[in-house]
Formats: C-alpha cells, structure tokens, sequence
C-alpha cells in the first residue's frame, strides 16, 4: 500500500528572491527579471540577456571560489528546505534521509572555463582538483555531505524536466517506504553552451520570452534553484511538523518523436497528465491551477496548449494556466522544481502567479493564462507540468496539505 507524502519544507534560489515570502510576492505582482546579464557573457552575443541570482554572502562561502556555481545555488536551496521543514543536521529521522538533485547542464560551466584555460595554461596549469568539482555527481553528494544524510542519493539529468522528475523519483522512494524523508529539487547555473545552442537553433529570444503571446519568439535564460522536502505523512506528524502540501502523484512519459521539438499535438505531454491524474486518484474536473512549462517558443506553447485542451475537454477555458518563466527565464533543470514551490506556495495563499509579458494572445493559444498580474482564488489541487529535450514530460500533481 502506497504511503501518502507531505510536502514539509521548500527553499528557493531565484532572480526574484532567495526567500519564499519576497520570491512569491514579486511573481504575484508579475514582475519581471529578464534583463541584461552583469555576471556573464558570451563574445559575439552582447547584449545578452537572461536572469541571475545574487546569492547572499553566507552562501557564496559553501563552495571555494574557483568554480561550482551549480552546487551553490543547489545547496544554498537546500539549506533553506530544511530550515522550512524544521530539519537541522543531527534531527531525529534525518540520518537517513536521502537526496535526488536534478539538473540539464550542472557544472558545465566549469567545463567551458577549461576550455579558456587549457590552451593558455598547458596540462600543468589545470588545478587537479578540478574533476572532483566538475562531474555532476557532487550536487546531490554535496546536499547529502553538507546535511549528514545517508539515504539514497541520486542525480536526475532528463534535461528541463529534471526537477520534476528527482521529485517524482523522491515520492517513490518515500511512497513506497525506501526513505522517510527525501529532498528533492534542481539546480542550474548560466552556461555559454545553452546560448551558444539555442541561438543556433533559433530558439533563443530575442529580447525577452512571452509565453502564450503574439510575439513570441524564443527562449530567454536564467539561473536558481528550488528544493522540496518531502516526508511521508505519519513521520511528519509524529515530529510535530506543518505540512506544507501534499505531493499527490506524478507521470512520466516521452514523446518519442524528435530530439529538441515537441510532438505537435503535445501526445506525450497528455500521457504524463493522465498518468499523474490516475496515480493520484484525480479527476480532471479537480485540477484547480495548472503550472504549465511555457517556454515561450511557438513549438512547445501551441503543443502544451493543444494537450490542455485534450485533458480538460469543453473546461479548458476554465482552468487558470501560467508560465513563471515570463519572470525568472528558463531556468533549467531547476525551472520546474521551482514551478512546484511556486504550486506549494499557491496552495498556501490560496491564489496563483500570472504569465507576465502577455499582451495579446497566440492565435494557436487561446486558453486562461492569467496574464499580467496574479489571481487570488480557491485553490486545491495543482498540476506542475514539464518537458524537456529528449522528449522527457513529467507532471506532479501537488494538492492542499491533509
């Protein structure tokens, strides 16, 4: 018998805040982040444009200063997870914990600055340090390191659905009685390889994103990270916590159809929907708010659109549907592990975040994507939806805590 799991804990680390109460009022008021980048550049690409973290200083000093931008962000998310869910190391229970941090590029920028160093340095000039803070490994080892925990500790890498999917792996473990407590989420730093690559496609903004809008023309980037503790519902009450949500169910699929497009009709994003609606004993006519992938390029928002209308039938106009990555960019592996935090926090203040930069709507994009500004309203039950290269969907269903 499946175990029912909480939501105990979530820790953000975003352009719009690296707390959860200033992270969620700036998304409610729509505010958008996308601008010049201060910390990064490509030559050739200027002015370029994406969103950054500032991290407070007592996260900068977790990693040296030679490198490891991702593990930052993934353990500076982390710290605060715990800290939300009442965890300090050493706690009763926590020993066993484990970790699943998912990510599409991890520390590839540590890579690409070898690239600069090696012609200049020669072999003796790289640092023998430098494959222990490189090989993606440490982000889930470092959070496990970091917190003493000695439960199962994996990283997840299914491209920009890996947040979801480490919390999709994290709610198997705990639902099926592996763990007792997991924490879960996905961190990504900016890289010149994901500008370098989608300008190359043509998928790459060029000003900033607008999901589900006329003009919508592209991808825009950013960095964070997001993470959840999720606990299994007894243990969290035995040890006096406050349940944040309920993580519910989660499907996965893959398009099987092209290595960076969609399948047109959005068919593998549908079968992720359905799969977590029937995992989690709900009903499409329950779905209150849907947390949708818009990346703001015509192939993945007409697709998701399109899979929408196949779930929710003749009450697709009804169902409120946004992208906070009209404010934060694409973040990544992190953008949907911190999509949930953002459904956590939606369930909490009972309203939902908007699709910024929405002036008028794609033809092919005719649904409730609550432009502008947030939404006060019931809300009960949330679908997290995302999609990555590959073909990889994974939707999380995330309802109000028991």
């Amino acid at each position: 018998m499946r175990r029912r799991v909480v939501i105990a804990g979530c820790g953000v680390v975003t352009a719009a805040g690296t707390e959860l109460e200033p992270f969620w009022r700036a998304l409610m008021a729509g505010t958008c982040f996308i601008g010049p980048l201060r910390n990064f550049s490509v030559a050739g690409m200027e002015p370029l444009t994406g969103t950054e973290v500032e991290l407070p200083e007592e996260d900068a000093r977790q990693e040296d200063a030679r490198g490891g931008r991702c593990a930052q962000l993934a353990l500076a998310a982390a710290r605060r997870a715990l800290a939300d869910a009442g965890l300090a190391r050493g706690a009763p229970g926590l020993e066993g914990a484990g970790v699943v941090i998912g990510t599409t590029l991890g520390e590839e920028r540590q890579v690409g600055e070898l690239d600069d160093l090696w012609p200049a340095s020669g072999v003796d000039g790289i640092d023998p340090g430098f494959f222990s803070r490189s090989d993606n490994h440490r982000l889930a080892t470092l959070v496990a390191r970091t917190h003493g925990l000695s439960g199962p500790t994996l990283v997840s890498a299914t491209a920009c659905s890996s947040g979801n999917a480490a919390i999709a792996w994290g709610y198997e473990l705990v639902s099926s009685g592996a763990a007792d407590i997991m924490v879960v989420g996905g961190a990504d730093a900016l890289t010149r390889s994901i500008y370098t690559g989608f300008l190359r496609m043509g998928a790459l903004s060029k000003s900033i994103c607008h999901p589900f809008d006329r003009r919508l023309d592209g991808v825009s980037f950013g960095e964070g990270a997001g993470v959840l503790v999720i606990e299994e519902l007894e243990h969290a009450r035995r040890r006096g916590a406050s349940a944040r949500a309920e993580l519910a169910g989660y499907g996965v699929s893959n398009d099987a159809h092209h290595i960076t497009a969609p399948d047109p009709n959005g068919e593998g994003t549908v079968a992720a929907m359905r799969q977590a609606l029937a995992t989690s004993g709900t009903t499409a006519e329950e779905v209150d708010y849907v947390s949708a992938h818009g990346t703001g390029t015509p192939y993945n928002d007409v697709a998701e659109t399109k899979a929408m209308k196949a779930i929710f039938g003749e009450r697709a106009r009804q169902v409120p549907i946004s992208s906070i990555k009209s404010m934060l960019g694409h973040t990544n592996g992190a953008a949907s592990a911190i999509e949930a935090v953002a459904c956590t926090l939606a369930l909490r203040h009972q309203a939902v975040p908007p699709t910024a930069n929405l002036g008028e709507p794609h033809p092919d994009c005719d649904l409730d994507y609550v432009p502008m500004k947030g939404r006060a309203m019931p809300v009960a039950t949330c679908l997290n939806l995302s999609a990555g290269f590959g073909g990889f969907n994974v939707c999380v269903v995330i309802k109000r805590a028991p």
